[in-house]
This record gives structure tokens, sequence and C-alpha cells, in this order.
């Protein structure tokens, strides 16, 4: 969903503030640079929606102009798609209450910490208090239409993310698991040599101590840099492939109970311990209900909205001119 701000109202928090003197300035009339449906889209409000594409602090002095060219092209189609959700949700009767608008005031007035700082912002921004009830009304019936259209239609229900799971089998089979320990010498990249061979040192003290029979978690505690030594260098279980390269390739040659030798890497040098091996197992929907039906409304929500932002396009009269800057 196209997410609605009051950008439009000139009250994003990214936009540069202006002077209560500019605010009250006569400023000329913005050009138009799209028309949907007969309604004209202008420069000013293209301005804000590049703006909120793009981070205020690099003040557009370096975006080159094929960037600025692409930003434009895609704030105008977002302003394309608002208009003609906001014109889908008046056919459909859709009407915003005064009472809503004030509930959104009210919740902008919280954000901004106070009416006297919100009516600030309004004043460096040059909008009127009509013009933000105008914003606000447009948001909520956008709003209002896509909840209509799109999120009232699209949830999952839990038979139907059953029917999926029994259907997909496969995708629910949890791949064997490695359960790891580590002792980490940390070594800052930049060190000397020096250092290097210093922590080098200490990392083959540690693994021969080990091959003596100490007791890998207590020697994690007391020489390990990592955070995991506060567990006994227990670094949980992991999926066979998602280790660091160098990890992965010590722990498949080990057996349970066995440590590596020592493994060098860009942050330092470390031990591995391979703790346990979890065969692959299918899982229980009870275990993947709630993820699975999360999953499989958030892919159908977002095929609906794009077939409804499809549709509106696909009846709409949409004329752009304002493409480049001027």
């Amino acid at each position: 969903m196209i997410t609605i701000t009051l950008a439009a109202a000139g009250l994003s928090a990214a936009q540069q503030p202006v002077s209560a003197h500019t605010a009250t300035t006569l400023r000329p009339v913005p050009r138009e640079v799209a028309r949907v449906n007969g309604v004209a889209i202008k420069e000013d409000r293209l301005a804000l929606a590049v703006n909120a594409l793009m981070p205020m602090e690099s003040f557009h002095r370096n975006v080159s102009a094929d960037k600025m060219a692409a930003l434009r092209q895609k704030a105008i189609d977002r302003l394309i798609d608002e208009e003609l959700r906001y014109q889908d949700g008046v056919r459909r009767g859709i009407r915003v209450t005064p009472a809503d608008v004030d509930g959104r005031i009210a919740e902008l007035t919280a954000q901004y910490g106070g009416a006297q700082k919100l009516a600030l912002a309004e004043q460096k921004s040059g909008v009127t208090v009509p013009q933000l009830r105008r914003e606000i009304t447009r948001a909520l019936t956008i709003q209002q239409a896509f909840a209509r259209t799109v999120t009232a239609q699209c949830q999952v229900t839990r038979d139907e993310a059953a029917k999926f799971f029994h259907d997909n089998p496969s995708r629910f089979v949890q791949p064997e698991q490695l359960h790891i320990f580590a002792i980490t010498i940390g070594v800052d990249p930049s060190s000397t040599a020096a250092r290097w061979a210093e922590a080098k040192s200490r990392a083959e003290d540690v693994l021969n101590r080990i091959q003596k029979g100490a007791k890998f978690e207590d020697l994690a505690r007391t020489y390990s840099t990592d955070p995991s030594k506060k567990t006994g260098g227990d670094m949980g279980y992991f999926h066979r492939g998602t280790l660091n390269d160098d990890f992965e390739k010590a722990a498949s040659q080990l057996k349970v109970g066995q440590s590596s030798e020592v493994i060098k890497t860009l942050y330092g040098f470390h031990i591995v311990r391979l703790g346990d091996i979890r065969a692959p197992r299918a899982r229980t929907f009870a275990e993947v209900s709630a993820e699975l039906r999360k999953d499989l409304t958030t892919r159908r929500c977002t095929e609906m909205e794009t077939a409804w932002a499809a549709k509106l396009r696909a009846g709409a009269t949409v004329d752009v001119t304002g493409l480049s800057a001027k």
C-alpha cells in the first residue's frame, strides 16, 4: 500500500523549514505536471513527493539529472495512484466525517508535542488549517478505500492455510541443523602483525588446553571476546550452508563433541565445536500456522493491491506533462 502521509500538506518531517515571512509571501501559481481524469496535479505536490523519496540532507545538490528524472517519475506515479484511489473512494461513497479529521489532528498534535508545535509547523510550511483538514480528508478516504477493496478481502483463513500446507509438504521440512559453540580471540582488522601473532598464540594455547581435556565452555567464558562467552560459547543452531564459510568448512569435518583447529578470519582467530546435529524433520501445521497465514495474507494483499491499481489505471485518462523539472 502507498504510505499516506501529510507531506502533501507541507508537514513532512523531512521538509526544510520555511520562515514565517516566506509562508505569508505571495507565491506563483504552480504549474500542472499531470492530469488524472481531469483533475490536475501541480508541481508543488510533486516537489513534496520527490522530497519524501530522497534524504533531504542532500538538498538536491548531489543528485544527478538522471537520478532526479527517475525520482520525479516515481513520485508522479505515486501521486497518480493516490489520486486514482481517492477518486475511487469518492465513487464508493466513502465519507470522512469532521470527527474523523479531528481524531487525526489530535494524533498529529501528540506526535508534534502539542498544539503550539503543530501550529508552528503549519506556519513554517505555509499550510492553513483548511488545507491541513483537506489533506487529512483525502488521506483517510484513500485508507478506507484500501481497507474495503484490499484489506477486507485478502485475509487468508485457517482452512486455506491448511490446504496450502498439505499441498506443499516439501516447503515445510526443517533442514539439518548444527549446534555450534565457538571461542573467538578477536583482532581489529587494522591491527599490527605483532597483535595478530599474539592473538594467534593465545588461540593456540586455548586449543591446547581443550585437547588436554579442559572444558570448552569454561575456556570460552574465560578467553573468548565474543558476546557468546556468557553462555560458554553457545552460538545456537544453524542450518547447513548458513554459517560463515570458514566455520562451515570446519564444522563439516567435525563429529559431535569434536573441536576444530584454530581458524583465522578477518576478525581474529576461532575454535569451533560441534555440539549436536538435528536431523531434518517435517514441521507440523500447528508450528507454522500463524506464520503461514501471515505470509499468505501478505502475498494475497499485495496481489490484490496490484490488481486494484492496474484496474484503476486501465479505466483512467492520465496525461503527464511534468517529467522534466523547470
